[in-house]
């Protein structure tokens, strides 16, 4: 096989992975988002947000100085906090600012704001943005990131459960891509992909996205 048909081929792999990694992150970003902002209607009822929500939802709307007023707003001790950071995350991620990106993912867990639920949420969206990160960056220098965030999954909750194995499955993947490895000759992702093809606690979503990744890099 020549250098280019190689290259070809390793670059049609990291197409296709990024593009399933990106469904995930926007798909499971905006449930994460929804999920938070629930919370949101507790805290309208006590007197002390309300300034706070006000520069909140107007931050979205300035077009100066908005990470200024997000910045200022993260600093308050309520649950804004919580989701300004969000938001200042998503901002470093389209800048490819990974490294601030973890730094702040560490200080949401950090939180005593946030309960083992939303730890979970947080650390798989970290988990998910890292492993994206890495083929952005054609780099393995998140691994170790990443398999910090994955630990921090609780996979006491069910769907939890399906969503940290997808990602181990995805980190055994990543370092396959990145490291230029052969997938057919890797024990380890065969054993992966057989342990969640054959749960019957993985989410079927989860499954197929992963029978997807597998038989690509199987077939081609």
């Amino acid at each position: 096989m020549s250098n280019n048909t190689i290259i070809n081929t390793i670059n049609i792999l990291r197409k296709f992975v990024l593009e399933n990694l990106r469904y995930v992150l926007i798909v499971f970003g905006i449930t994460l988002l929804i999920f938070i902002s629930y919370q949101i209607y507790n805290y309208f009822l006590i007197q002390d947000l309300k300034k706070t929500s006000i520069n909140f939802f107007n931050s979205f709307e300035a077009d100066e100085d908005i990470i200024e007023n997000l910045k200022t707003i993260k600093n308050s001790d309520n649950f804004f906090s919580i989701l300004t950071t969000l938001k200042l995350i998503q901002n470093k991620n389209n800048k490819n600012k990974f490294d601030d990106s973890v730094d702040l993912y560490k200080e949401l867990l950090n939180s005593n704001e946030i309960n083992n639920l939303y730890k979970s949420s947080i650390s798989s969206h970290a988990a998910y943005s890292l492993i994206n990160a890495s083929y952005i960056i054609n780099d393995d220098r998140y691994f170790d990131e990443i398999s910090f965030f994955i630990g921090n999954i609780n996979d006491n909750y069910k769907n939890f459960f399906s969503i940290k194995k997808e990602l181990q499955y995805l980190l055994i993947v990543t370092d396959i891509d990145i490291n230029k490895l052969n997938y057919k000759n890797d024990k380890e992702v065969f054993k992966m992909y057989d342990d969640i093809s054959q749960s019957n606690l993985i989410l079927s979503e989860i499954k197929e996205r992963v029978k997807k990744i597998h038989e690509f890099h199987l077939y081609n």
